[in-house]
């Protein structure tokens, strides 16, 4: 596992004074986070605190109404959502979003077209199967016919084949059984322990903070709280102040 003295100082990812607007809404109004190599990094909130308003600003999806979103130094404010997956950006959406009238290895090649060589795209799928078995037991079937947790286990490898520079999770456990929670948790280090770069949103702090190196807590689209995962995880006074429990 890449340890933090290991960990390059330059953000991945970075965004610095970030805010997006939904017509008159100032869902995001100056929040600056970053990202480091190897790091895994939570934004945690309650419903509405804007979590999937800054992923989707930093994927492209939602207009950035100020600030600026950096790749690797670089200002990629002006770059459409697929041109940020070219520069090495991947992303699993809330709400899963799979493909759902493909089986499920259609799926994964459909997160495989930006790259070349049917040996390599039949490689990283073979590495998905390995992370999440079911997946190959599965591998025919329809994506709608899957339970949700499947689906999101589904949504997580179509991202992992293009084997990104940083991995965005939306409430990768929102709307799961406890067990498959569990899973995809379980999946999540052993992609952490590789050294994936993952930048994830819960609302479920409690999970996320198990695995997570550092914490940015948003209220009203403000950042409230940023520092080690630990001090959260250790400390119940900040839970109480930031996370309510």
């Amino acid at each position: 596992m890449t340890g933090p003295e290991q960990r390059d100082v330059a953000p991945v990812l970075e965004t610095r004074d970030l805010h997006v607007y939904y017509d008159k809404v100032h869902a995001v109004q100056g929040v600056s986070l970053e990202v480091r190599r190897g790091e895994v990094v939570a934004i945690l909130g309650a419903n509405g605190a804007g979590k999937s308003s800054v992923m989707r600003a930093v994927m492209g999806l939602a207009p950035a109404g100020g600030g600026a979103v950096l790749l690797h130094g670089e200002q990629i404010d002006a770059l459409r959502s697929d041109q940020r997956v070219d520069r090495g950006m991947a992303y699993a959406p809330e709400g899963r979003r799979v493909f759902g009238d493909l089986t499920v290895h259609e799926n994964l090649q459909m997160g495989a077209y930006v790259l070349r060589g049917q040996a390599e795209v039949n490689a990283r799928i073979e590495e998905v199967y390995a992370l999440f078995p079911i997946l190959r037991e599965r591998k025919a079937q329809v994506a709608a016919t899957l339970s949700g947790g499947e689906q999101q286990m589904l949504a997580i490898g179509r991202a992992l084949v293009r084997q990104p520079a940083v991995l965005l999770l939306d409430e990768p456990s929102l709307g799961l059984a406890p067990v498959m929670i569990k899973v995809i948790y379980q999946t999540l280090k052993q992609i952490r322990a590789r050294g994936m770069t993952l930048l994830l949103s819960e609302q479920s702090a409690h999970i996320a903070l198990r695995i997570a190196d550092r914490a940015y807590v948003l209220e009203n689209g403000r950042v409230a709280f940023s520092g080690p995962a630990a001090q959260l995880r250790e400390d119940p006074a900040l839970r109480e102040s930031y996370l309510g429990a």
